[in-house]
């Protein structure tokens, strides 16, 4: 961790405002301006950036930070980074900035981040931080709605996770997997690939699925989605009605369907085509509860919840409102 000077300014010493950055680790070698950044604000700014490959240690030192008390957190990464920052700020009201540096960035994308200049928008965001300028109105916020996980197994018992964007189970945390073997295809295009290699062996799988106050009912699906913003897989808009201010998530279940009719899934969302996919049905819910069958994988913006090999889940999904304090991003 680093700590940044007190500032001086007409003779007199200011308090830094505390402010914890998390750094991708994949995002800061393919960014190495972001450590020039971070080097410039610490002379204003009291900085705490917690180190390390090891993406477990690192949450856990930035969740002694946020216990400690900062005034700000940031995130600078992908998805997976922006969940992470959910799960230190849900319900805190601490702001968070996002900071797009991943291959898909797609709630940063839903909450109308600027994407494509990582160094640059963590070199204005932490300028913006500088001087009580969030609570000046030199910042905007705004409050964004957060999914919560809760993943019940007969062997590991009850785990929970944050989730920023989308919810995945079924044959899209296939593909979410084996397209993160591809990081020299640009993003779509690694997703598309991993479909293709994905169809052969898929088999659709029986779940048991209740939404909100509906009674449960059983469905045999290719893929279960539920999605706080329109996009997955790197601006693929299976969801566009999904909104992270709306109070519910959109969940998006396929049938199931022809291999044929599988491998042209995606492609025809990409073009919005959703009216020809007469297996795709969409509902707006506040809570999800879906049983899970051995051996389908659970993935969260990009990450694996529950890997392949597991003897069966229960999982519940969960909208909470308003739960996190977004700076900049969609207006209010």
């Amino acid at each position: 961790m680093e700590a940044g000077t007190h500032a001086r300014e007409a003779g007199r010493i200011r308090s830094p405002r505390r402010v914890l950055v998390l750094l991708n680790p994949l995002a800061a070698d393919r960014h190495p301006g972001c450590a020039t950044a971070l080097a410039a604000a610490a002379a204003d700014l009291e900085l705490f950036v917690p180190t390390g490959a090891d993406a477990q240690l690192q949450f856990n030192a930035a969740a002694e930070a946020v216990e400690a008390g900062v005034d700000a957190v940031v995130v600078c990464g992908g998805d997976g980074t922006v969940a992470a920052g959910f799960a230190l700020t849900a319900g805190t009201g601490i702001p968070l900035g996002i900071v797009p540096a991943g291959t898909g960035n797609d709630f940063a994308r839903a909450a109308r981040i600027e994407r494509g200049d990582p160094v640059g928008s963590l070199s204005r965001l932490l300028d913006g931080l500088r001087d009580g300028a969030l609570r000046d109105g030199a910042l905007r916020s705004c409050t964004v709605d957060a999914l919560h996980m809760t993943v019940t197994t007969p062997d590991s018992g009850q785990s929970h996770v944050w989730v920023a964007n989308s919810a995945n189970i079924g044959f899209d945390a296939l593909v979410n997997a084996r397209a993160n073997t591809y990081r020299r295809l640009p993003v779509t295009g690694r997703y598309l690939v991993a479909l293709l290699r994905e169809l052969p062996a898929f088999r659709p799988a029986r779940f048991r699925i209740s939404r909100d106050d509906q009674p449960p009912q059983n469905l045999t699906a290719t893929l279960i989605c539920v999605q706080n913003g329109p996009w997955i897989g790197g601006g693929i808009p299976l969801a566009p009605a999904a909104d992270p201010r709306s109070g519910t998530a959109v969940m998006s279940t396929v049938d199931r369907i022809p291999r044929l009719l599988l491998a042209g899934l995606f492609p025809l969302i990409y073009l919005r085509a959703h009216r020809l996919l007469a297996p795709l049905r969409q509902h707006r819910v506040e809570r999800v509860r879906v049983t899970v069958p051995s051996s389908v994988p659970v993935y969260a913006d990009g990450e694996e919840i529950l890997p392949s090999s597991h003897d069966g889940a229960e999982v519940e999904i969960a909208v909470m409102p308003r739960a996190v304090r977004l700076i900049q991003g969609l207006p209010d």
